[in-house]
């Protein structure tokens, strides 16, 4: 195992090396606004157009993108945050319009000729997605009766109008309801968002679109730099065939040049990521558990009552997660001899990645094993660090999405005053 990794690593930074001599850098002017491009010249018929999600590191689309070319496949990679010069993060991919995506494609267009087709990556959906619209639009204006582009490629797309309260359905951007093109959607099997699927997939084929699905098993993020196992690293090498086929695919499919109305956006309960205990919206009943811990015991929680119950999800690869344990485990230590639980519900990780982490991590608290994401899926978690405080009649009273310091004078005065009174 450990030679097959160390032969993937050699050959991602082998293709990362090549791509730093063949790309040369394009500016397309939009109103005021100068984006850079990066392309990958190639001679055949095709042209993707990669907008990047704005964070994170690019080693990994870079390589495909290079080899992309190398098939025959142009691509212009774009990282719309860098050339409007706004903050990195999902804030960002979901406040630009459609114009900029619309404005490349017509120039892509104009310049090679080819056929165009788009790729988006996690919240960068968002952004394509209008500017499909956005282009279709021009289109209609300009009584155009033949469409060049072909569709759509996302990869594990977020198209979260924000990240909703703990254990509410999101709300998602009224692109995904008013998205007609064809679309390939490639969804990281282990990837939080994995277990909403349906939900954005009813959305988007509500408008009319086709969309062809293609779950990755074993990958968290296959354009996340820190996600190195065999089943990512693999499809990572794979991937370049995967979007030709894929650009095949959609080149059958006719692409309407009719735009759709957007729907109205619903209002969001949420703000995004919690700084503080915040009092829990959704189902205050919590589903009971049955997971086997790190140490392969099971672990049966079917009622809650009779203490304070807190149940924290996290993975690994999450840094707030990792950076919140010492609190976590402090707080246990605050909490000692009174009816208090602490567990921990660690995210679509196997036993082995999770063996290797508490030997280097010193974690003083239960750690259960959701191999599959399923038990995620019940409390209905989309980020992580997610945790949930459970009260002493047995129902949630606090949620908490992302990290916070659970051993602060501020926590532990709440968590207490939780605690059954004494008779």
């Amino acid at each position: 195992m450990r030679f097959l990794l160390l032969l993937m690593s050699f050959w991602l930074a082998a293709a990362q090396a090549a791509t730093q001599e063949s790309a040369d850098e394009l500016s397309i002017a939009v109103d005021d606004q100068e984006l850079n491009v990066t392309r990958f010249g190639a001679t055949g018929a095709r042209l993707v157009i990669w907008i990047m999600p704005g964070f994170g590191e690019p080693d990994r689309m870079i390589t495909s993108a290079q080899q992309l070319a190398q098939a025959g496949v142009e691509v212009w990679m774009v990282d719309l945050a860098e050339s409007l010069y706004l903050p990195r993060g999902p804030s960002t991919m979901r406040s630009i319009d459609g114009r900029y995506v619309a404005a490349l494609i017509e120039a892509a267009h104009k310049q090679t000729g080819k056929t165009i087709a788009l790729i988006g990556r996690s919240y960068s959906a968002i952004p394509v997605l209008r500017g499909v619209r956005d282009w279709q639009q021009s289109q209609q204006r300009a009584g155009a009766t033949k469409a060049y582009v072909s569709g759509v490629l996302l990869f594990s797309p977020e198209l979260y109008a924000t990240i909703p309260a703990l254990g509410l359905d999101p709300i998602f951007e009224p692109i995904a309801q008013a998205t007609n093109v064809p679309i390939m959607l490639f969804q990281a099997g282990k990837r939080g968002n994995r277990w909403q699927l349906d939900n954005l997939l009813s959305r988007l084929r509500s408008g009319g679109a086709q969309v062809f699905v293609k779950i990755m098993p074993g990958v968290t993020g296959l354009y996340y730099h820190e996600d190195s196992a065999p089943e990512t690293l693999a499809m990572l090498q794979q991937m370049p065939n995967q979007i030709i086929n894929s650009l095949r695919l959609l080149e059958n499919i006719p692409t309407p040049l009719v735009a759709l109305p957007l729907p109205k956006q619903a209002k969001a309960k949420g703000r995004g990521l919690d700084n503080a205990l915040k009092p829990f919206q959704g189902n205050p009943e919590p589903p009971p558990i049955a997971l086997i811990n790190a140490q392969g015991k099971k672990l049966i929680r079917k009622d809650y009552r009779g203490k304070v119950t807190v149940m924290n999800f996290w993975a690994s690869w999450c840094r707030p997660c990792v950076e919140e344990i010492p609190s976590l485990n402090n707080l246990r230590k605050a909490m000692a001899g009174r009816p208090f639980e602490l567990i921990s519900v660690n995210y679509a990780e196997d036993t082995e990645q999770i063996t290797d982490f508490l030997k280097m991590v010193k974690v003083e608290f239960p750690v259960l094993l959701d191999t599959d994401g399923s038990e995620s899926a019940k409390w209905n978690v989309l980020v992580f660090p997610s945790t949930f405080v459970i009260g002493p009649d047995g129902r949630i009273v606090y949620g908490l999405n992302g990290a916070i310091h659970w051993d602060s004078p501020e926590i532990v005065t709440q968590l207490k005053a939780l605690l059954p009174k004494s008779k």
